[in-house]
């Protein structure tokens, strides 16, 4: 009866402090959509991620659309590289452009 109660008394306090972490990490972790933030090592990471955002959106608005979707696709690890930080979102966000703007250029002849 007492190894019961104790099992019982452990299997709450786990449970409830499981509860409360998922609160934490969804609160102050995610953008309360459920997508987790992430946050540069350093100002040099990010810097170099915007300077490869911002050769995308060159190469995009000169009308090179394969060459910039390569570099996009490049741009997918970026995570494994600790001297480079990409948002997912910024990232997406050109994926977007890039699928508008092929759309609405003229066919090639």
């Amino acid at each position: 009866m007492r190894f019961l109660k104790f099992a019982l008394i452990s299997i709450l306090v786990m449970f409830l402090g499981m509860v409360l972490w998922m609160a934490y990490f969804f609160y102050f972790r995610t953008d309360g959509k459920g997508h987790v933030l992430r946050e540069a090592d350093s100002p040099a990471a990010e810097a170099n991620g915007q300077r490869l955002l911002a050769r995308a959106d060159a190469l995009m608005a000169q009308g090179s659309y394969d060459p910039a979707r390569l570099l996009l696709d490049s741009l997918r690890d970026a995570d494994a590289n600790p001297n480079m930080f990409i948002a997912t979102e910024a990232l997406m966000q050109r994926y977007d452009t890039l699928r508008a703007r092929r759309r609405q250029a003229p066919p090639a002849q």
